[in-house]
Parts: structure tokens; C-alpha cells; sequence
């Protein structure tokens, strides 16, 4: 019998890892349905230092996969419907791009997400909230001040209080939301998390849809959710048609230190240009979205720290007194997205895969996790009922829900940010006579907090604080 080459210590590292998987299948570990064994190790594997393996490498020579339902993507969207739809007893594998742990964050990250109660709830009854909640501020006050025109600026202020004794919501970093995340995924049994892994085709045949992955392995499962975002490949895949259109502006995301305390209020001024919004993180920090017109924004994004946080300083008006530090500065292109179907044979659309928005209102992810919510009840109650989750007539169940409330939020944040633009002085006239309304009619603030905070349409059980009962 041959000896194998000596291994070096990679090599050892592989060989460790491939033995501990073929020793938990002998202790009877088990993923749902039977998977193929492993292709097996032979001295031409251990091949001196010119040709690594590593464990993906040996698993992808025959590997193929099968769950109920098959997530692609793994961003906040993706994994949250990996942890809900894996709560409630469905075989669940998220086929992820990026690294299976996220690089560090820096200290001032310009990263984060406003959840609003509804979704807070959700995360809380899925045990993800508790993991990442010390990270995130209470969102109690927001205040609009309209710049945009020519008379002095009106402002509106609407307060958490006046409606219950809980703040609006909480911004988290989406690093320590990804991360709680990916810790509660860890944990559970049903969820097989594939990361770094890229899609590379995906099919969909009568009774299951099969994904083809980078590493050569393939997946099959009774349905494929598509979390993979504004250039969506599964929503390409099953021939969804999407409407874009953009609005000449580029949102410069960052966090700044500043001398003043926050006390809980998330501020947006609107001006011509876009839309520049404060908002609360723990300590004396704020994240900040800056939007500007897309041909002057290279030029702030350019300019030196100094120069940097000197601009900031003037849009901030002092309400955060002297800014004192800047973090790393991020960028990207305001558009809307909206597309003609949430849901094809076989697939279902959640998140930026389906809509995306201006950053106005904190409405973008609350749009994913109601769309995860709304689509684990529809899931589970198919289930239950004896139905195929990936069938069109219970997708389409899901679409029905959802399409209203989308399409409202999208046209009124399209609006919204298109009345910000606009430099017709009938219309910056309007715009101060509605704000004016605002705070003088009454009842007219509180009504508009409630429709800002809570779905249009059915409110999904896990956004209103009611578990879902596991198959």
C-alpha cells in the first residue's frame, strides 16, 4: 500500500476537518434528507505544496444538496428568513456571497439600519434582538426641517411619546445585526449556512427549483427565496421584469462624534439637493445619510478629513454641537426599484430583490422583514395544510399581502423625495402649508405616525409580537 506524502500543515488542517465530518456522520449526524458521502481522500490529494485542497474543494466534487427551501443570499434579509423559516422546522440552506463572518466594523461606522418597532418585535421573538440590542439607540423624536425653499425653514416634530411610552425604533450597525444574526444561525439544527458561496445558475423545474453554486456543488429545494439584492440573479433566473428609475443623487453614508447629546432625536433636513439625516447611535455618536446631487458628491467625497467635517459641520446647523470626529465615508446611487412580481414558479422575492428606496423615512429593510414575516406565515400555514410551499397558488398568497403595501411605501417615498427636489415655488409653498398642518391639526400627526410605523394591509404575526407555531 502507498504511503501518502507527509502533509504539511494546511494539508493537516484539511484532512482534520474532512475526518471530523465523516466521524459525525458515523455517530449518525444528519441534515434532513440522506447527502452523499464525501468524495474520499487518496494520496494524490496530499500533493506537495504545488496544489492545496481545501475542505470546499473536496466536498464539491460530488456533492449535491437538497433542503425545503433554499435562500439566496445572505444579507440581513436573507439570513433573518434563514432564522425564521428555520424556527419553524423547515430545512433551510442560505447560500451566501459574502465571508461567514464580517470583517470588523470601524468605530464610527456610517452602516446602520433604523428598525422600526414592528420589526423589532420580529427579531425579538426569533432570539436575534438580544444579541445585538446593546449596539443599538432608542429612536424617541423625529424632526423634519424643510430647507428647501426660500422662506425660513419649517419644522415638524413627532414624538414616540405621544403615541405609547417605546420609541419609534432602534438604529443597529448592520455589522452587529449581521452578527447576531449569524450567531442565532450557528445554533440551529434545520439551517445550513454556505458562506463564502456564490450562485452561479439557478433553474426551475416542475416539482423543484435547483441552484448551481460557484464551488460545484448543487442544491435543489422545493422553493428558492431570492435575498440577493437590486441586481437580483434568481429574480433574472425566473424572468421577473423590474421598473427602475433614479433621480440624478448619491447618499454618502458615514458616523460622526459630536460634543452635544442626542437625547434620542433623528433629525432630517431636506433640502434641493437631497435629504441630510442624523440619527442617533449610543454615546455621542450619529450615523449620518447625506444625499446630494450625484455630479457634486465626488468632489465632498474627496476632500480631506478636515475639509470633510468642516461641510458637516454647516448641514448639521449645531444641533449636535461641534463634530468632532468622522468616520470612514461609503457611497452609492439613489434609485427606486420596484418589480412587477414578488413571486414566479418555484420562487419568492423578499427585500432589496423586490423594492428598493430612497434612504428617506426608514422604510427600506422594515419593507424585508415584513416581507419575512409575512412570508414564514404563509409558508407554514401551506405546511400545515398539506400544500407545496413552492407551489404558485401559495406564492401568490404571499404576493397578495405584500404588493399593496410595498407599492404604497414606494410611491410615497418616491413623492416625498421628489418634493424635497423640486425648486417651483408653488410647490416649496405646499410643502410648508403641509408641514404647517401638520403640527396644527389635530389628530393629523398622531395618524401619520401610526401609518409610518405599521405595514398597509394585514400586519404579520411576528411584527405584532405573536410567535408562529413550528411544524
Amino acid at each position: 500500500m502507498m504511503d501518502a506524502p507527509r502533509q504539511d500543515g494546511e494539508a493537516a488542517r484539511v484532512l482534520q476537518a474532512h475526518r471530523g465530518f465523516l466521524d459525525a456522520k458515523r455517530r449518525g449526524w444528519t441534515f434532513g434528507r440522506a447527502e452523499p458521502e464525501p468524495w474520499p481522500l487518496d494520496a494524490q490529494d496530499w500533493k506537495s505544496g504545488r496544489e492545496r485542497v481545501t475542505v470546499s474543494a473536496i466536498m464539491s466534487k460530488t456533492e449535491s444538496l437538497s433542503c425545503d427551501i433554499a435562500i439566496i443570499g445572505g444579507g440581513i434579509a436573507g439570513l433573518t428568513a434563514a432564522v425564521a423559516l428555520g424556527s419553524l422546522g423547515f430545512e433551510v440552506t442560505c447560500v451566501d456571497a459574502q465571508p461567514p463572518q464580517p470583517e470588523k466594523a470601524p468605530e464610527l461606522d456610517g452602516r446602520t439600519t433604523a428598525l422600526l418597532q414592528g420589526s423589532v418585535r420580529a427579531l425579538a421573538l426569533l432570539d436575534v434582538w438580544p444579541r445585538c440590542e446593546a449596539a443599538a439607540e432608542g429612536l424617541w423624536v423625529m424632526r423634519i426641517v424643510d430647507e428647501s425653499g426660500r422662506r425660513e425653514p419649517g419644522t415638524v416634530t413627532f414624538d414616540s411619546r405621544e403615541m405609547e411610552e417605546a420609541p419609534f425604533g432602534y438604529n443597529v450597525p448592520n455589522a452587529a445585526l449581521r452578527q447576531a444574526l449569524l450567531a442565532r444561525i450557528a445554533g440551529m439544527k434545520g439551517v445550513r449556512h454556505l458562506a463564502p458561496v456564490k450562485l452561479e445558475t439557478l433553474r426551475f423545474e416542475s416539482a423543484q427549483a435547483v441552484a448551481e453554486l460557484a464551488d460545484g456543488r448543487s442544491l435543489s429545494a422545493s422553493l428558492a427565496i431570492g435575498a440577493d439584492g437590486r441586481n437580483s440573479r434568481s429574480r433574472e433566473a425566473a424572468g421577473i421584469v423590474v421598473k427602475r428609475w433614479t433621480y440624478g443623487q448619491t447618499a454618502m453614508a458615514f458616523s460622526l462624534s459630536h460634543s452635544h447629546p442626542h437625547e434620542g432625536v433623528s433629525t432630517e433636513f431636506h433640502r434641493t439637493s437631497g435629504p441630510f439625516v442624523l440619527v442617533p447611535m449610543p454615546g455621542n455618536r450619529s450615523s449620518v445619510v447625506w444625499v446630494e446631487r450625484e455630479r457634486a458628491a465626488p468632489g465632498f467625497l474627496a476632500l480631506d478629513e478636515g475639509s470633510f467635517r468642516h461641510a458637516v459641520q454647516e448641514r448639521t446647523r449645531g444641533v449636535l454641537g461641534t463634530v468632532e470626529q468622522v468616520g470612514p465615508r461609503f457611497s452609492y446611487p439613489v434609485g427606486t426599484l420596484l418589480a412587477e412580481r414578488y413571486a414566479a414558479h418555484r420562487l419568492a422575492l423578499i427585500g432589496e430583490s423586490a423594492h428598493a428606496l430612497p434612504p428617506v423615512g426608514a422604510q427600506g429593510l422594515n419593507l424585508g422583514i415584513t416581507d419575512v414575516a409575512t412570508l414564514a406565515e404563509v409558508l407554514v400555514e401551506a405546511r400545515r395544510a398539506g400544500q407545496d410551499v413552492g407551489a404558485e397558488a401559495v406564492l401568490e398568497r404571499y404576493e397578495s399581502r405584500r404588493r399593496p403595501d410595498v407599492v404604497a411605501r414606494v410611491f410615497a417615498i418616491d413623492g416625498l423625495n421628489r418634493a424635497v427636489k423640486t425648486r417651483f415655488p408653488p410647490f416649496q409653498a405646499l410643502r410648508h402649508l403641509g408641514l404647517a398642518a401638520v403640527e396644527r391639526v389635530p389628530g393629523l400627526k398622531a395618524t401619520l405616525m401610526r401609518q409610518g410605523m405599521q405595514p398597509v394591509g394585514e400586519v404579520p404575526s411576528l411584527m405584532r409580537g405573536i410567535p408562529l407555531r413550528p411544524l
